[in-house]
């Protein structure tokens, strides 16, 4: 039982990986997302790739899924009628958020309506002093009471927030009791559960995502494991988490909160793997598909995560215009940029591309699904980089003629421009927006993007990748093996893993080391009781860190903490940890100033998949070009022929200088005059700019 399955659903496209780890042989599928019931999309990947490899299925251990399903339930407003029991006076806690304002100089702000509209927030008696003190105990009547209404409403989910409970929790788990013997049917999601951490809004708003999530995530997956057992895979459903980790599917329908960010993070881990295999320790992964674009840095073959991060946002992207949600999520930076994308004239006579999508359906023009708004696909297509009869290996035809039309209609004719020149810039416009969104999250990072190796893979990142590492300033882009389904990759070379948290507030000079060997040590005891039951203690490595700030301050950084015991630790080393993070992200320390401690943070790690070989990676064939193509180049702004190679046919060491395209059934990659391309042992195309033609980091514009 060595076979693994794969399978991320996208905006646009969900695609499949199906792996034999003893004889290292690789199945892959892509198919359109059925964005009505995605898990019907994945049924019918199931039965392709049965049927390319008969009895592979079946012998199925476990099958890893990336879902975009609980982030599209919160952003389309389609979660389940969810109530919020809280403390008395709280009860607009969601509304009055921090009071910040997200835009200083927007007359006519919006923020997100809460998920739980007023008359399903209610109230109990209670109060718990911020030390776990019960000052006002638990009235259970005003409980009952705030059920009964609830239930009287039609609630479908409740969320339970009261007061310092990540102090102490006796409180949330007494109104747990109660709910469970009024509505025994109901979902319910504590506080002190799926966040117990200190600030009130944050962790409300988190813990009310879930509960808005939760009937949802329990439907869909157990429509996903009926529809493997109906198609023959009846192999054990694992989860990505948006921490970049795997964990069990029963886990997923108790907190779907954690897989908010589910698919993003299996790209970004297929990158790091293959930054690994590559020897490369400073990457940014490059995942451009049908609906976004997300990179991601990579230092020494880890990925950083974060847990300041929102969703449905009022402004798209924009910090502060969305719902917190505080759980670990890799650090990912995300703009509307994709295959997908919706090029338009604005009223002052500009191109703008995105964030609007096309999604699956229609599509791109050029899918001929009904879609005739000029996307980025269609772009593609005109300027050659795309084979209209070589999409998805041949079975999918792209018509060049609507992308055309597309394009004429409502850019070059408006403009008074080719159809060319339209088309480029289309192209450039995106590649510019990602470009400068990259430049920011780089340098806001305390990094130089120049110092960085491009990942880029996904159906449309292979095609824009060089013009887009130009624009950076990178004079070096990898392309992994599969790139159009390397998130699908990144799921099974994921590990099993758990993140999580506990508030434990003390000034740096009088921290009590033997305190926080506590805490770690209870933390390590619900790590190992959250994993799947196939995972043994010994199996566990475990991460730490701890949230730190000068006292006085909003705000806190994640300092790394040793994975031994803490007895060695001081005041001063602590304090030293703590200046080399701060440093790095600000440019300076206060010597003068006190520091405190936080939360305490723990990520139980179990074992991943053994990485794979180049042997069964590589093509084997001769390395001939299959033809020539004339396609835009961006450098020279003219249309040159491109050789086009299969890429099942270049082998290790393979090497040929631009301009070429390499095709593949999931991904189609271009490489420019003045780029030059090998293949190292492990399938990777690695692409390099000459040294003379490198720049300032502004070509290819």
């Amino acid at each position: 039982m060595t076979v693994t399955l794969g399978s991320d659903i996208g905006g646009t496209f969900t695609d499949f990986v199906l792996i034999d780890e003893d004889t290292e042989r690789i199945e892959i599928h892509k198919c359109l997302t059925t964005p009505g019931d995605p898990s019907l999309g994945v049924a019918d990947g199931i039965e392709a790739l049965e049927s390319d490899w008969p009895g592979a299925v079946g012998r199925a251990a476990t099958h890893i899924h990336g879902t975009t399903l609980v982030i599209n339930a919160v952003i389309e407003r389609k979660g389940a009628r969810t109530g919020l029991i809280t403390t008395r006076g709280f009860r607009d806690l969601l509304q009055i958020g921090r009071e910040k304002r997200y835009d200083g100089w927007d007359l006519k702000i919006t923020f997100p309506e809460p998920l739980v509209e007023r008359p399903m927030r209610v109230e109990v008696m209670e109060r718990m002093h911020a030390s776990g003190r019960v000052l006002t105990a638990l009235d259970r009547e005003s409980v009952r009471a705030a059920v009964q209404d609830l239930l009287h409403r039609g609630v479908q989910s409740i969320a339970v927030s009261l007061l310092h409970s990540y102090r102490n929790p006796i409180n949330e788990h007494a109104v747990d009791a109660i709910i469970r013997e009024m509505a025994p049917e109901i979902p319910i999601s504590l506080s002190c559960e799926v966040l117990p951490e200190i600030k009130e809004f944050e962790r409300t708003s988190t813990t009310v995502v879930n509960a808005y999530t939760k009937p949802a995530a329990e439907g869909y997956l157990d429509r996903m494991e009926n529809r493997m057992i109906d198609a023959g895979c009846p192999a054990q459903l694992l989860l990505m988490l948006s921490g970049g980790g795997i964990n069990s599917a029963a886990f997923a329908r108790d907190f779907p909160v954690q897989i908010i960010e589910s698919g993003p993070a299996a790209g970004a881990l297929s990158a790091a793997h293959y930054a690994r295999l590559a020897g490369l320790d400073q990457v940014l992964s490059f995942d451009m598909g049908g609906t976004t674009a997300k990179m991601c840095m990579v230092k020494d073959g880890r990925v950083a995560k974060t847990t300041d991060f929102e969703v449905a946002h009022v402004h798209r992207f924009r910090k502060g215009s969305g719902i917190p949600v505080r759980v670990p999520v890799l650090d990912l930076m995300e703009i509307g940029a994709g295959g997908g994308s919706i090029a338009r004239v604005t009223e002052v006579g500009t191109v703008q591309v995105g964030p609007e999508s096309a999604g699956a359906n229609p599509g791109p023009a050029c899918y001929g699904q009904g879609g005739t708004l000029p996307t980025v696909s269609d772009a593609d297509l005109v300027l050659g980089y795309l084979d209209a009869e070589h999409f998805l290996g041949g079975e999918m035809s792209l018509d060049r003629k609507a992308a055309e039309a597309a394009i004429a209609d409502h850019i070059a004719a408006p403009l008074e421009l080719s159809l060319e020149a339209a088309a480029y810039g289309i192209f450039g416009i995106v590649n510019e927006n990602m470009a400068s969104a990259a430049k920011v999250y780089v340098t806001e990072h305390g990094e130089d993007p120049t110092a960085y190796t491009l990942v880029a893979f996904g159906g449309a990142g292979p095609v824009h990748a060089c013009d887009l590492a130009r624009r950076l300033g990178v004079a070096r882009v990898l392309i992994p093996p599969r790139a159009g389904v390397a998130s699908a990759f990144g799921l099974i070379v994921a590990p099993v893993s758990y993140d999580t948290v506990r508030t434990l507030r003390m000034r740096l000079e009088v921290a009590d080391v033997a305190k926080l060997d506590a805490v770690y040590a209870e933390m390590a005891a619900e790590c190992l009781s959250r994993m799947p039951d196939s995972i043994g203690e010994a199996e566990l490595s475990f991460e730490r860190s701890a949230d730190m700030r000068y006292v006085g301050q909003g705000y806190d950084v994640a300092v790394p903490m040793p994975a031994g015991a803490m007895a060695d630790e001081t005041a001063e080393t602590l304090r030293a940890r703590f200046d080399e993070v701060y440093r790095k992200l600000y440019g300076r320390t206060y010597d003068d100033l006190d520091l405190e401690i936080m939360n305490l943070r723990m990520t139980a790690i179990g074992p991943g998949k053994a990485m794979l070989g180049g042997a069964a990676v590589n093509g084997g064939g001769s390395g001939a070009p299959r033809g020539t193509r004339p396609a835009y180049d961006p450098g020279e702004r003219e249309f040159a022929d491109h050789t086009v190679y299969r890429r099942v046919d270049l082998g290790t060491g393979f090497s040929a200088g631009g301009p070429l395209i390499v095709e593949e059934n999931e991904a189609t990659t271009v490489v420019g005059i003045g780029w030059g391309l090998t293949v190292d042992e492990f399938g990777s195309l690695v692409i390099e700019l000459d040294r003379s033609d490198r720049g300032s980091g502004g070509g290819g514009g």
